[in-house]
């Protein structure tokens, strides 16, 4: 595991942050990180949604 892995990999849905970064970008993955309310400890995506984060803390 490297230092920035997620340390829920099997609680990862197909909307996490983490996996949507190596993703190409469409209008339903931007407004997962428009307006952002949250952010990651473990990686620092800052998305709308804690759902979409390993280790969400609120902005």
């Amino acid at each position: 595991m490297t230092e920035r892995s997620c340390s829920n990999p099997e609680e990862h849905c197909d909307l996490h942050a983490c996996q949507l970064q190596y993703k190409e970008r469409n209008p339903e993955i931007d407004e997962i990180f428009k307006d952002p309310q949250f952010v990651c400890t473990n990686c620092g995506a800052k998305t709308k949604e804690a759902a979409n984060l390993c280790q969400p803390k609120p902005l």
